[in-house]
């Protein structure tokens, strides 16, 4: 008996996700367009549900934004992986081209590190001592420092932790400062400058001079 030809498989959409797995999804959109102080109206409209379902499953919101942190933290160390497997046991190259990407200006304002800072900002609240949201984020900086100062050491840099404080001091400013001064931002000249303190503190090479461009 001739079978019939079997019915070709629609792709997924996106009512195929659970109300949860939309919520997770939708916020993680918005507060990367719009922060994390997007209503919580506004989330569950784009995720095609209502308020009392996105309340069911994450109250007021808050695990929401923390699950937006994490991932924020996940795609930091992903980059961080993805250097140390591309200059293994060459420290000094990760430092420079750990520089070199702070410094890039292409899609800055939607990077993770941006991001991560953004939303330290947002969640500041002077009434609150370290709340748990926060403390990720400021755990994850601590995370950051000791892998810059263990960079520094390894490659061999006078008073790594020193180097490491300036040179952190110069990207977190960076971060902060980006769409604030327009066409022509300091951190252009990023990249120059840390690599400038790291000559200084020992490491190979000098840096090529760089032509700061016209501001009028």
């Amino acid at each position: 008996m001739q079978q019939l030809p079997r019915k070709i498989q629609q792709p997924a959409s996106e009512f195929e996700k659970s109300a949860k797995e939309r919520l997770i999804e939708t916020a993680d959109r918005l507060f990367r367009l719009l922060g994390i102080r997007a209503a919580p109206s506004l989330i569950a409209h784009d995720a095609h549900t209502n308020t009392d379902t996105l309340a069911k499953y994450f109250g007021h919101g808050d695990p929401l934004v923390g699950h937006f942190i994490k991932t924020l933290i996940a795609e930091g160390e992903e980059f961080w992986g993805s250097l140390a497997a591309e200059y293994p046991n060459d420290p000094e190259t990760q430092l420079r081209q750990w520089l070199g990407f702070e410094g890039d200006q292409t899609g800055y304002m939607m990077e993770a590190r941006v991001l991560l800072a953004r939303t330290a900002a947002e969640l500041f609240e002077p009434r609150q001592q370290r709340p748990p949201l926060l403390r990720m984020i400021e755990d994850y900086w601590q995370v950051e420092r000791r892998r810059v100062v263990g960079l520094c050491r390894a490659a061999g840099l006078r008073d790594p932790i020193e180097l490491a404080d300036k040179l952190l001091l110069l990207v977190h400013g960076a971060r902060n400062e980006r769409g604030a001064y327009g066409r022509l931002p300091p951190s252009r000249v990023l990249q120059k400058a840390g690599t400038e303190l790291m000559v200084a503190h020992g490491a190979s090479g000098r840096p090529a001079a760089e032509h700061a461009p016209d501001l009028d």
